[in-house]
């Protein structure tokens, strides 16, 4: 049986990923040569009446801009993750890989100041074992909780 690790991004969902990544990057570049054609049309141009057929490039490379982020968001987050499908146990199994490498960030972090070592020091409790019942008790306890006799 084949199974996948959760903690893995699938191959399709990093070629979203990419894809949306090129579509933005093919829209950005649209939207300065909005920039560029009018700075040449300013400075080259003798006629008096201004062409705005350049503006289309900067429509379309909006509207790429857009798209591709999307198709990214949908690449890293899946369908469930980024809010396409509404199924919130689908949600989690999409975004594992990032609330696992959170919690191991996190994690490291803690162990980076030694917090996790603190934590674990702080849960180590030391009883006092009484003589006449063999109960253990707080360690600054003065009577027995079980048979009442001074420790």
């Amino acid at each position: 049986m084949d199974r996948k690790d959760p903690r893995k991004i699938s191959g399709e969902r990093k070629g979203l990923y990419y894809v949306g990544m090129a579509m933005t990057a093919i829209g950005v570049v649209l939207f300065l040569s909005v920039f560029y054609y009018a700075f040449m049309g300013i400075s080259g141009n003798d006629s008096m009446e201004p062409d705005f057929g350049f503006m289309k490039n900067g429509f379309i490379g909006f509207i790429l801009i857009g798209a591709g982020n999307f198709v990214m968001n949908l690449g890293a987050k899946g369908a469930a993750g980024s809010g396409l499908l509404l199924d919130p146990e689908k949600a989690r199994e999409d975004l594992n890989p990032y609330t696992s490498a959170a919690g191991g960030m996190i994690s490291d972090a803690l162990k980076e100041v030694d917090v996790l070592k603190k934590s674990e020091e702080e849960k180590t409790e030391i009883r006092v074992r009484c003589r006449h019942c063999r109960e253990l008790n707080e360690e600054d306890a003065r009577y027995c909780k079980s048979c009442g006799k001074e420790i």
